[in-house]
């Protein structure tokens, strides 16, 4: 089958490299049906909503809210220059803020017709050890004020709820939902952290939303995609639907380890993947 990424960054963020175009084109070197270009929202935005914001180098974390139209035009040009060459597919990925929604939408809504679906994530904790970005290197001193990581866990499950209740953040699909492995960072009560996820999990099918298979954690200390074989175990028990993404900030992590997580969620049991176009799901088979 042909490859589809659903998952990808570029220049615009400010931590990836490589302009989209640079993307498009290597997807269709790897002879890819979609690539998903999902480079994350602004977060300058809240900087008045959320004093503490100031903490943590928001501006190094996503595109600024000047370069929104930017995206949006070179992408539809881009749709239309490789029109036969390879389905590009229009996306954010949009980080939660608790009571923040409002300001969000604000934002969102001049886009929301130009979108084929919407990553939900959680990359910021507001918790025991202040505002961090617990996946951000830079912060991993703040690890050293919790009693374990299991608290971390914790704290980014329940965030990572509130997310998905929020019926007023718009979202189509779940980002590296193990996110906080990330530097090898493990569950020590294993038993109690999968109850935390059996409970996101039961919240993301009521929600009747998608899960990503993130390969972009078998390139970091964890060398393991997000989420892990048991948790794709879990969700393939509750028929959650998921799809690929290689969370790629450069061209050529595109389509990263995309054969062996196949063959792993395969053997788990699914058989169809997840298909985005103008916000409705389809499924290709697998």
């Amino acid at each position: 089958m042909q490859y589809e990424d659903w998952h990808t960054h570029n220049s615009l963020c400010k931590h990836a490299v490589g302009t989209i175009e640079d993307y498009v084109k290597k997807a269709i070197e790897l002879d890819l049906n979609v690539i998903g270009i999902s480079d994350h929202f602004p977060y300058e935005y809240l900087s008045s909503e959320i004093p503490s914001l100031k903490d943590i180098p928001y501006e190094g974390y996503a595109m600024p809210t000047n370069n929104l139209e930017t995206y949006i035009l070179q992408l539809d040009n881009l749709k239309e220059k490789y029109v036969n060459q390879i389905h590009i597919r229009t996306a954010f990925e949009i980080d939660f803020f608790k009571h923040q929604n409002h300001i969000l939408n604000k934002y969102l809504k001049n886009y929301l017709n130009k979108l084929d679906y919407i990553l939900g994530s959680v990359h910021v904790l507001f918790g025991k050890a202040g505002v961090f970005a617990f996946d951000d290197g830079r912060f991993l001193n703040k690890y050293k004020e919790y009693d374990g990581n299991d608290e971390i866990y914790i704290e980014y499950y329940d965030s990572l709820q509130v997310m998905i209740k929020s019926l007023s953040f718009d979202f189509d699909l779940v980002s590296h939902l193990d996110l906080p492995k990330k530097f090898d960072k493990r569950v020590e009560n294993k038993n109690l952290i999968m109850e935390k996820v059996i409970e996101t999990l039961e919240l993301i099918k009521k929600r009747d939303v998608a899960v990503e298979i993130n390969t972009s954690g078998l390139r970091k200390e964890a060398k393991e995609q997000y989420p892990s074989a048991e948790i794709i175990k879990e969700m393939y028990y509750l028929d959650i639907p998921i799809l690929l993404g290689s969370d790629a900030h450069k061209p050529e992590d595109i389509a990263y380890k995309f054969k062996e997580t196949l063959d792993l969620i395969k053997n788990i049991g699914y058989n169809q993947l997840v298909h985005f176009e103008k916000r409705k799901r389809y499924f290709i088979e697998i």
